[in-house]
């Protein structure tokens, strides 16, 4: 009986590995990924929001494998009252109706660059958690994705 015992002592430490391995491996890493035809959506992203600020936040993503024109034309989360488009970081960065995709490699919707912003939050957003959105696009349609909070 010592023999079992002293075995699944030493499984547990076994099992944590394990499992830190595979929350480290590609397979986890591509649940960040959104497919469509004609691109890949990665990692759509935002930093928390400080305790009881509800004012707005801002998204980033990267986009790879981009084949065809499209354009970014709505956005919704039922933890924002809206989702806006902006040309940058800036407070005077312009409100965009839409983001264009153009074909390329790899295009970078990051900080100073095109983005998504959450407007008037219904709960700030907090390190480590994920938040659902919808992204539609003009050619691609609707996309369900998962916005990391303080993982980029």
């Amino acid at each position: 009986m010592t023999t079992s015992r002293h075995a699944f002592r030493l499984a547990a430490p076994l099992r944590r590995a394990f499992l830190l391995a595979l929350a480290l491996s590609p397979i986890a890493a591509s649940t960040h990924e959104y497919y469509s035809l004609d691109f890949t959506l990665i990692h759509p992203w935002a930093d928390p929001t400080p305790e009881g600020e509800l004012a707005s936040a801002p998204i980033y993503f990267k986009m790879e494998n981009v084949s065809r024109k499209d354009r970014l034309i709505r956005a919704s989360t039922p933890y924002a009252e809206t989702v806006e488009f902006r040309g940058g970081d800036e407070a005077s960065a312009p409100r965009l109706e839409a983001i264009d995709i153009a074909p390329a490699d790899q295009l970078d919707f990051g900080k100073d660059q095109p983005h998504m912003v959450l407007r008037n939050l219904k709960v700030p957003l907090q390190w480590g958690r994920s938040y659902q959105m919808t992204v539609v696009f003009e050619k691609a349609g609707a996309l369900q994705v998962m916005v990391s909070v303080g993982a980029h």
